[in-house]
C-alpha cells in the first residue's frame, strides 16, 4: 500500500482509526498494520521534503 496524496492520507488515517484495536490474527489487523506503515512513510516523505526545502 502506498499513500500519494493528502486525500488518501486523510482516508487511510480514517480507516485506521476505525480499525485501531482490531484483534490478533484477524483481516483487520492485518489491514491496520499495512496502514500504519504507509501512513508512517507518507508522513516521513514529507518531513524530509519540509527539511529539503528549508
Amino acid at each position: 500500500m502506498k499513500i500519494k496524496n493528502e486525500s488518501d492520507y486523510e482516508k487511510a488515517s480514517e480507516r485506521a482509526d476505525e480499525i485501531f484495536g482490531a484483534k490478533k490474527g484477524t483481516p483487520e489487523e492485518k489491514e491496520l498494520q499495512e496502514l500504519l506503515k504507509a501512513i508512517k512513510e507518507y508522513e516521513d516523505d514529507f518531513v524530509r521534503m519540509l527539511k529539503e526545502n528549508d
